[in-house]
């Protein structure tokens, strides 16, 4: 599973990267790859993921991120703020997990 967390600058998000690996590990999902990447670089990278995992500081962004992941083929989900703001690695892949179970 590839998922990418699309953010403003990379900084905050990286650290919810790290910590979506070490549950991936814990649950031992061998084919897990997360990267973390700003939103304008979105339309350059969306083809090489699964999944892609909104940051809630970028919400205004969503009708873009929605529009081009449809158009992709990709499913996509915001990360709730209180998920994102205690940087929570499993509800996060929970959600990336769901998205893609649950369809575009």
């Amino acid at each position: 599973m590839r998922i990418l967390l699309i953010c403003a600058a990379g900084m905050s998000t990286s650290l919810l990267v790290e910590k979506m690996k070490k549950e991936g590990e814990k649950r031992g999902m061998q084919d897990l790859y997360i990267k973390a990447e700003t939103v304008d670089d979105l339309e350059k990278v969306i083809d090489d993921y699964d999944v892609v995992l909104l940051g809630p500081q970028i919400r205004y962004k969503e009708k873009y991120v929605a529009d081009l992941t449809k158009e992709k083929n990709k499913a996509y989900r915001v990360i709730p703020p209180h998920i994102y703001g205690m940087v929570d690695g499993a509800k996060t892949l929970d959600l990336a997990i769901e998205a893609i179970k649950g369809g575009k």
